[in-house]
């Protein structure tokens, strides 16, 4: 019977174990059959858009196909065609890659395009500080309000951003018994570079300083604004 030594075995093991080790992370890491094409973000609504070509320069398909966001609060990821079974790239295929994400006060993205055995693709975008504080909102409210009386009072919302804005959620609010109204969100589309205005209405219940407070919501995007508002009994100490 032949017998090999153990000393002889192990090292010739571990030669092998480490040559497969090395051809893995070279073709993961040096592979480039997976090339991006015109990538961009834009912002639609609410949302920030995110947009590339995706391209197999090889002649083998390329099996799970995947892009990952990252903005510093969330960590998003999209398999090409909806899951990763079906994330294939056929031989010198091109997929038009789509995807919507929530704005966040966040202007820093990174991207990247992964995928088995190839190498991956690092994207970064740096957005315009407009697109995270897109809305300048004036409230137009006399500084002393009397007891009792109706008033009407617009809100004037400008956007000053590069895009239009589907949605913009303006939300008032007050302690409760403070004013006669029941506030309720009104929501409105601005496009880019133009202005919109609100119209409600204000009676005072209490006489003394009443905070009001507004909240203007696109998207994940949140601002909040307070209003303190002295209300007096009679109309004759409007001059005081």
């Amino acid at each position: 019977m032949f017998f090999v030594s153990r000393k002889l075995i192990y090292p010739f093991f571990l030669i092998m174990f480490s040559l497969v080790i090395f051809g893995l992370v070279f073709i993961s890491f040096l592979n480039n059959s997976i090339i991006v094409n015109d990538p961009s973000v834009s912002v639609s609504g609410s949302n920030l858009v995110l947009k590339m070509q995706i391209e197999n320069t090889s002649n083998h398909a390329i099996r799970g196909v995947n892009v990952l966001v990252r903005n510093g609060v969330i960590e998003r990821g999209f398999f090409l065609k909806g899951s990763d079974k079906n994330s294939v790239l056929n031989p010198g295929e091109k997929f038009d890659f789509v995807a919507a994400i929530p704005l966040e006060e966040v202007l820093s993205y990174s991207i990247e395009v992964r995928a088995l055995f190839n190498k991956t693709i690092f994207l970064d975008f740096e957005l315009d500080e407009s697109t995270i504080d897109p809305i300048k909102a004036e409230v137009y409210l006399p500084k002393k309000l009397v007891y009792g009386r109706e008033y009407t009072y617009p809100v004037k919302l400008c956007n000053e951003s590069n895009n239009d804005l589907d949605e913009v959620y303006w939300i008032p609010s007050s302690s409760a018994g403070d004013f006669k109204e029941v506030f309720y969100e009104q929501i409105v589309s601005i496009k880019k570079g133009s202005c919109e205005t609100l119209y409600s209405t204000l009676t005072p219940n209490k006489v003394g300083n009443l905070s009001l407070f507004f909240l203007m919501r696109i998207g994940s995007i949140e601002k909040r604004e307070l209003v303190v508002i002295e209300v007096i009994k009679n109309e004759e100490d409007l001059n005081q």
